[in-house]
């Protein structure tokens, strides 16, 4: 099971057990914060097309980093690793979105307002977003191959 932790400026970091979020909100959009949850999915594809009619795709195991700039992001993919520069502002399109819970706590950095996730059990936990939480995963680790 993967926990998140949503740590704040100030208080106390909450965590989260995945597999225990019913529901969240709300809908966060925007090229930056689709780029949050690109880097928070565990897996996927997804492409980036742009005015220049150049088609940009990639798989979650060929992305490496996703680094924000004042006016879009460096993407390092591939091995080796080489990094892209993406201007937002060339940027056409993008898509999928990347789905679920993960996905959608990588996008909170780029939010603004009051968040809420409610859990399975029916608590609700809001907070506020803008500039973070910064939220970290922590998956199960792998059972030893021997």
């Amino acid at each position: 099971m993967t926990r998140a932790r949503l740590r704040f400026p100030a208080g106390d970091p909450i965590d989260v057990e995945l597999d225990d979020v019913a529901a969240y909100g709300p809908v966060i959009t925007g090229f930056r914060a689709w780029l949050g949850a690109v880097s928070a999915s565990d897996q996927g594809r997804w492409v980036i097309r742009f005015a220049d009619e150049t088609v940009l795709g990639f798989q979650r195991s060929e992305l490496k980093r996703i680094r924000l700039t004042p006016t879009g992001a460096d993407i390092t993919l591939g091995d080796p690793p080489r990094t892209l520069t993406v201007g937002e502002a060339e940027v056409v399109s993008f898509g999928p979105e990347p789905a679920g819970a993960r996905a959608w706590l990588g996008r909170l950095a780029h939010g603004k307002g009051e968040a809420w996730i409610r859990l399975r059990d029916g608590r609700e936990i809001r907070f506020a977003v803008g500039d973070g939480p910064h939220v970290s995963f922590r998956d199960p680790a792998e059972p030893p191959t021997s």
